[in-house]
């Protein structure tokens, strides 16, 4: 199963990482805890944009001192 981090999780990546784990881990340890989300197309198309708003913000941070 594809699930986009919410955490860092050693050994698994960062925040907004899109990994495959194994069905069991994600729905029985991951998801409860809220450390996931299914990575569906709009899932995956918010974190992008999200990604994108935040590299935006550190470009124009670094530019502005």
């Amino acid at each position: 199963m594809e699930v986009i981090l919410q955490e860092k999780i050693d050994k698994l990546g960062d925040v907004g990482d899109v990994v495959r784990v194994k069905d069991g881990y994600a729905r029985n340890y991951l998801m409860p805890r809220g450390l996931v989300v299914e990575a569906t197309p709009g899932n995956v198309r918010a974190v992008e944009d999200l990604k994108g708003q935040i590299a935006s913000r550190e470009m124009t941070a670094s530019s502005d001192r």
